[in-house]
């Protein structure tokens, strides 16, 4: 079956808007899966090769995102370019 799958921004500028007028962390569902049967939305999605999309707005990342995915890879290719450790170096950018 085919999906879409998708980040819906409104939700989310939502979710942080509640939060700061509420005081207590609000985390409503911002992913949207779309097929042919109709929609779900949902915080997590695991794929079948293993990598997975996440929502946690407790677990923020530094950058301030609070979805992201997360997935185990023997190789990977950036930009066209195969990525190395040294393409990760903290001291380049």
């Amino acid at each position: 079956m085919k999906a879409q799958i998708y980040v819906n921004r409104h939700i989310t500028a939502a979710n942080k808007k509640a939060s700061k007028l509420r005081g207590v962390l609000v985390d409503e569902r911002a992913i949207s899966i779309n097929t042919y049967l109709g929609s779900v939305y949902a915080k997590r999605v695991e794929f079948t090769s293993g990598c997975v999309l996440i929502q946690d707005a407790s677990k923020a990342r530094c950058s301030g995102a609070t979805i992201w995915i997360e997935a185990a890879f023997e190789s990977l290719v950036i930009d066209g370019v195969a990525a190395d450790r040294a393409m990760f170096d903290k001291g380049e950018r």
